[in-house]
């Protein structure tokens, strides 16, 4: 049965009272503002709060949500699988996170479409103590990795990395992660407890600002394009909500066009969401995501090879159970459609 909420104090309310596993599926609320437009109520789950949503971020505060009718909570979730849960039990309707967990879902009976890209390179990096040779992924040999903890792209990625580029696997090779919490891979660098660390930002730049450890290898430039995050919804949703689909796409595409046209836009929202960040941490980070090619998209549509790209590392990295293909997996036509009307293409 379809419920409809007043607001989003009533989901808090409920979540606090324990119906967060419920499997209600929960109708777009319509709402109106002081000008009687109105504007439908939804929620996207982030996977973890990373910089890789950033145009999630400018769309938001930039007030382009609100643009194309959507009254839009944007919210974080505690892993990289947890949207996809949030988005199936109903108590959302985005998901924005790892592209190999709509596969998991798809394969497990909840069927899942991707319809969008949100990262398209793996903006990652190898910090280490000044002095430590990396100069290849053939010095991960032997070596205590820092990360977080599996399935997260700081384990999946170098494994990959790995076996597809230099024929190395991660335990024959005495390769040890030391897994931890989201913030501990500096640290663990940093006290010895680890040789390496594998990193995103914002540690990239918090580790050589602040920290006195050096940035040491790249993993974009050996991968390549790759669809490393990606928003999905429930296929029943793409296909009962398609209106509210492509305003999200819309605002989407629009807000990859604006941070293409002014920088400034995308380093002022990293600002807002990431209030603690030294300015020059955050002006070195915003550099080097923005200088890697791809990982800020220049629109939402999806390649088949970024997607084959993805399958192909989620099953050597073993995070997926079996790779399913990118014409079951991916609807591009509202990323497409938003493209055309409000984005760059190309």
């Amino acid at each position: 049965m379809k419920s409809r909420l007043a607001n989003k104090q009533r989901r808090s309310v409920l979540k606090a009272a324990g119906l967060v596993g419920m499997s209600t599926v929960l109708s777009p609320l319509i709402i109106r503002d002081a000008y009687a437009k109105t504007s439908i109520e939804v929620v996207l789950t982030t996977g973890l709060k990373l910089a890789n949503y950033g145009p999630i971020y400018v769309a938001a505060q930039q007030g382009l949500f609100e643009k194309h009718g959507l009254s839009m909570a944007v919210e974080t979730g505690g892993s990289v699988a947890e949207p996809i849960s949030i988005a199936l039990s109903g108590r959302g309707q985005f998901a924005a996170t790892g592209s190999g967990m709509a596969v998991n879902s798809t394969i497990e009976g909840g069927r899942m479409k991707v319809i969008a890209k949100m990262c398209g390179a793996l903006g990652m990096w190898i910090i280490s103590k000044p002095g430590t040779k990396f100069d290849s992924l053939a010095d991960f040999k032997g070596k205590r990795v820092a990360s977080m903890r599996f399935p997260s792209n700081t384990v999946t990625s170098p494994t990959f990395a790995m076996k597809k580029f230099a024929n190395i696997d991660a335990k024959e090779a005495g390769v040890e992660f030391v897994e931890g919490p989201p913030g501990s891979i500096i640290g663990a660098v940093r006290d010895g407890r680890a040789d390496v660390g594998v990193v995103f930002e914002w540690d990239a730049s918090i580790a050589t600002a602040q920290n006195d450890l050096q940035i040491s290898y790249a993993f974009a430039d050996q991968m390549g394009p790759v669809l490393l995050t990606s928003v999905m919804v429930k296929e029943s949703y793409a296909k009962e909500n398609a209106d509210t689909v492509q305003r999200f796409c819309n605002a989407l595409a629009e807000s990859m066009k604006l941070i293409r046209d002014d920088n400034s836009v995308y380093v002022k929202a990293m600002a807002k969401e990431f209030p603690n960040l030294e300015q020059s941490v955050l002006d070195a980070g915003c550099k080097r995501l923005l200088s890697t090619p791809g990982f800020v998209p220049i629109n939402p549509i999806i390649t088949k090879q970024e997607w084959d790209t993805i399958m192909e590392h989620d099953q050597l990295a073993g995070t997926v159970r079996k790779t399913l293909s990118f014409e079951e997996m991916v609807d591009n036509q509202f990323a497409e459609k938003a493209t055309k009307e409000f984005g760059l293409e190309g």
